[in-house]
């Protein structure tokens, strides 16, 4: 097992306390452990075996908060706004400036408060790990065959893969910028770990889960070999998620919130208008049961978001604030090896993988006759498959490079003085941001000295 263990960590044992994001994790759990103020947890608190728990439920209860929570609704929902999966209809100046593909600077709460609940979201995980396997071992136990352990080092897997998905740089813990990859790396050695012990904790799903988890990272970092032999190892109807619910809103699936209590984001103005099943029954749409969404009232009335302008078709993906969010899914393990087969020119394997899904929804098979046509289907099925689950804005900086193009228009700046209808609309790679990907905040650099 690869520890983690920071300065500050070690410092933390030294000086009898630890606070900051541990602190909130216990708050999360909502575990009494007797201290006054959960912003500051005491040292023999945080290494009491009643800590275990607090301390991995904070863990999935972090990372709940930095996909989803906060309009336009976490990491999730701001990729679904740089991407072409949904736009902007309200009124936020932040949350148009991403739908309408602007250079967002690094000081606004729609870059700053991202990088925060993400990082924040990875340090929780990675000090449960370290923390658990001191309480582990000084209990006589062996950490590796924890499965607190082992679920808290899946987690931190997970936190830095969104932060690999999401951000346009890395930096780890004071450290010096790094290319983005290394949240990848990170995460690959993590989810490896979950692998390696997961036997000897008895846990298999979670194994599963980081099979699913690397496979993800693997493709991201070019690996193709990896990703697919990963990937073949995860069943069709796996899924792995992080529990949301309606105690407290940091634990609200904040794209509930955003989508289906809000007025701000829209399925108008994207391919997915086109694709899916409008739930109202008056538009005229390829009805795939992926994607659904409803673009009026009950009594016909059309829906007009808070900008006063555009038309607002509200997804039904999620339909209540406990909806889980999903982290890996067998689905998308299909669309790997379908990936990884037209990356290697094998157009009729491709397809294969891709029916092989159809068949599992009981959808018709697709077929093509050249290579752009082949890309064209793969990454429509992508896009529908895991529509709003946070994978289309790293798919899109990996298409832009493989096979550099992707023929998807999306709604972005809104023509003034003009219909809706008029609104420009671009390519959803003819992105001013270019990587389509958030900065590191403003306030990382100017508290890293190596920044």
């Amino acid at each position: 097992m690869r520890t983690y263990m920071r300065a500050s960590f070690r410092q933390a044992r030294r000086a009898g306390t630890l606070a900051a994001a541990l602190g909130a994790a216990f708050a999360v759990a909502a575990c009494d452990l007797g201290v006054f103020d959960p912003g500051t947890i005491e040292y023999d608190d945080l290494f009491d075996p009643v800590a275990i728990d607090p301390l991995v439920i904070g863990a999935e209860r972090n990372l709940g908060r930095a996909i989803s929570n906060g309009r336009p609704g976490g990491a999730f929902g701001v990729g679904a706004m740089l991407t072409d999966e949904m736009v902007h209809s309200g009124q936020f100046v932040g949350i148009r400036d991403h739908s309408d593909a602007v250079v967002v600077p690094d000081d606004v709460p729609e870059t700053s408060t991202r990088w925060a609940h993400a990082q924040n979201a990875r340090v929780t995980a990675e000090e449960a790990i370290e923390i658990i396997s001191v309480v582990v071992s000084d209990m006589g136990g062996d950490p590796s065959a924890s499965a607190p352990v082992v679920t808290a080092t899946l987690w931190a897997g997970f936190a830095n893969r969104v932060l690999g998905d999401t951000f346009c740089s890395a930096t780890l813990d004071g450290g010096p910028e790094l290319p983005v990859s290394a949240f990848y790396e990170r995460a690959e050695q993590q989810f490896t770990d979950v692998i390696t012990m997961g036997g000897a904790a008895g846990t298999p799903d979670l194994v599963t889960a980081a099979r699913a988890g690397r496979a993800q990272v693997r493709m991201m970092l070019g690996d193709w070999t990896g990703a697919v032999s990963d990937a073949q190892e995860v069943p069709m109807d796996f899924v792995h998620e992080v529990r949301m619910s309606d105690n407290s809103t940091v634990e609200y699936n904040g794209l509930y919130e955003s989508y289906l209590q809000d007025n701000q984001h829209s399925v108008w103005g994207t391919p997915f208008g086109q694709y899916g099943t409008d739930l109202s029954g008056v538009q005229t749409t390829d009805g795939d049961p992926r994607v659904t969404f409803s673009s009026r009232g009950p009594t016909g009335d059309v829906f007009i978001g808070g900008d006063g302008r555009r038309e607002n078709w509200f997804p039904e993906k999620y339909q209540s604030r406990n909806d889980n969010l999903p982290m890996a899914r067998g689905a998308e393990m299909r669309l790997i090896q379908a990936e990884a087969a037209l990356v290697g020119g094998d157009i009729p394997g491709a397809m294969s993988h891709i029916n092989v899904l159809r068949d599992h929804h009981g959808l018709p098979h697709v077929d093509a006759a050249s290579t752009e046509q082949a890309w064209y289907v793969l990454q429509r099925e992508r896009g529908i498959e895991l529509w709003v689950e946070g994978r289309r804005l790293p798919d899109m900086r990996r298409w832009a490079v493989t096979p550099g193009y992707a023929n998807f228009d999306v709604v972005r700046r809104e023509a003034s003085a003009q219909p809706p209808e008029e609104d420009e609309v671009r390519n959803v790679l003819d992105n001013p941001m270019g990587e389509l990907c958030l900065p590191m905040n403003r306030e990382e650099r100017n508290s890293n000295p190596n920044l």
